[in-house]
């Protein structure tokens, strides 16, 4: 049999084309109307081909509403493969090889757990790029990188996020990491981009160089200055070189007697970063004040910023050493109540011995 009526209608119509709901069977149109209806009364609205639930799914007879099909799963059988069905025995070759293919998909995903973690890392760096989070980002890509260092998008991003958050070490370390420095296409838009960033952080460190070697000689305090300030304007997210620019702010005003300024300098750097050297910069600049003016609480302080210089550099040989540099000018300085250039000191005290640098 391959025809059946509609319940609703009286369509007669293939059983392909017909539908049951609830037991009863309807033609395409008939069946929404009727889904409608059964959901409105509380009744179920799923409805599904009739063939379905007519054919036997195995051996394809007419079973139409024999008491003896069965439904198994989504299928309905009939009587003589229902049982076949439900008691199929599954051969030992088949079972040993699903086995074996489960043993070997937990291998696979136990071996490929690490790349999976950098996938997961890269995807979340690279969309941390995207908002602008370029320091949030970097430890995710260094964590790519250091799983897969062989990926030229994870290396070019966390280069990308380090130049844009001033780790220039960082950079270094993803670009020359990665096969020497080699890419494998030099031309692609995210190479060129972190190319010009890499050219545009070299720039300004060759301008800073440039600055503090004019900075030796008192006379081109002010051109140093000048031109620190440049390679910090033009590499705006390697702070250091902001902070270069200030100190060599604070040199210049030194050099043209502006005691003022350099005091001002030298309190905002202590404020921002309290350290051996700020606490040594500070304490010139109040013995300077003190020696201008006399007033005796300049001193105090002056002597003990620089007490507080000596306990911030602690056992580290390299600071200690550049404090017994400062503090024999500064002392002196604050005894005598004279102001004399480093130049003079070192021709009066320390002929024969390094200058202070």
């Amino acid at each position: 049999m391959s025809e059946a009526t509609c319940s609703a209608c009286g369509l007669q119509a293939s059983i392909r084309s017909l539908f049951d709901l609830n037991g009863q069977i309807y033609c395409a149109p008939c069946v929404q109307t009727a889904a409608g209806n059964a959901k409105r009364s509380g009744q179920s609205a799923a409805y599904m081909p009739l063939i379905n639930r007519s054919i036997c799914a195995r051996c394809n007879t007419f079973i139409s509403d024999q008491s003896t099909a069965r439904q198994i799963g989504f299928a309905r059988f009939c009587a003589a493969c229902a049982p076949l069905i439900k008691d199929w025995s599954y051969p030992p070759w088949l079972k040993v090889s699903l086995a074996a293919l489960v043993l070997l998909l937990i291998v696979a995903l136990v071996h490929g757990k690490k790349y999976f973690h950098a996938g997961r890392a890269m995807y979340i760096g690279e969309h941390l790029v995207e908002q602008g989070k370029h320091a949030e980002a970097l430890p995710y890509l260094k964590e790519t990188l250091r799983i897969a260092p062989g990926s030229d998008k994870a290396a070019l991003l966390a280069a990308k996020a380090a130049l844009l958050t001033g780790d220039l070490a960082a950079a270094g370390k993803a670009l020359h990491d990665h096969d020497d420095g080699h890419f494998e296409n030099g031309q692609s838009a995210a190479f060129l981009e972190v190319n010009s960033l890499w050219n545009r952080a070299n720039q300004a460190l060759e301008k800073a160089q440039k600055a503090s070697k004019l900075a030796e000689k008192d006379e081109n305090s002010a051109e140093a200055a000048r031109l620190m300030h440049e390679a910090a304007s033009s590499y705006p997210e390697f702070t250091v070189l902001r902070i270069a620019a200030e100190n060599l702010d604070a040199g210049a005003a030194f050099v043209r007697g502006d005691f003022d300024t350099y005091l001002s300098i030298s309190e905002n750097h202590w404020k921002q970063q309290a350290g051996p050297d700020t606490a040594i910069s500070l304490a010139n600049a109040l013995a300077c004040k003190y020696v201008l003016t006399g007033i005796i609480p300049l001193r105090e302080r002056s002597i003990e910023m620089i007490e507080k210089s000596k306990q911030l550099a602690g056992g580290d040989a390299e600071a200690l050493k550049a404090l017994d540099e400062y503090i024999p000018l500064i002392t002196y300085r604050i005894e005598n109540r004279q102001i004399i250039s480093k130049q003079e000191y070192n021709r009066r005290f320390r002929a024969g011995k390094n200058p202070i640098k």
